[in-house]
């Protein structure tokens, strides 16, 4: 299994996993049945691997009752807080930033355009992304949720709330 590191300020509360040998063996018949009841192999493997994440998450003594999951092949994510919170991750591809207008305000764009880090609009797509994940989804659209860009990282972008990382071939988001 892979276990892959992130910023230790997020240490204990969010974990990213990807081949899991043996995935079935961290599940419980009942839990296995929820697995099984999946059509696609594909949504099966995310849903295992995203809950292998909170369960090695637990195991290591993260608490609460607030969880927010993740994936991107091959990768499953999982946050666990005692306040409600987001967790994106998503796996670093082509993707063309004419369409951040369907998410992103045109002040956010123009914060975006400025920002020299490699691969923005994943960035400010995956910060968005773990916001909403953090509001439980009740939020009608990405672009309804304000994002306000404070600073650059190291590995990452600093908004209010929200901070993102970028590992190899991925890009993680985790609200603050």
């Amino acid at each position: 299994m892979k276990i892959v590191e992130l910023p230790q300020s997020w240490g204990g509360r969010a974990l990213i996993v990807a081949d899991v040998d043996d995935a079935d063996s961290w599940f419980t018949p009942g839990e296995l049945a929820v697995v099984r009841s999946f059509p696609r192999e594909k949504r099966r493997n995310e849903w295992m691997l995203s809950r292998i994440a909170e369960k090695i998450l637990r195991q290591r003594g993260a608490i609460g009752s607030n969880v927010s999951f993740s994936h991107s092949r091959p990768y499953g994510a999982a946050a666990v807080d005692t306040h409600p919170v987001g967790f994106d991750v998503e796996r670093i591809r082509p993707i063309s930033e004419n369409a951040a207008h369907l998410f992103l305000t045109n002040e956010e764009i123009a914060v975006m355009q400025h920002c020299t880090m490699a691969h923005r609009m994943l960035h400010f797509w995956s910060a968005k992304e773990a916001l909403w994940k953090q509001h439980g989804g009740a939020v009608p659209t990405l672009k309804t949720i304000p994002l306000r860009f404070e600073r650059v990282l190291p590995d990452g972008l600093r908004f209010a709330s929200v901070e993102t990382y970028a590992g190899s071939d991925f890009i993680a988001a985790l609200t603050t």
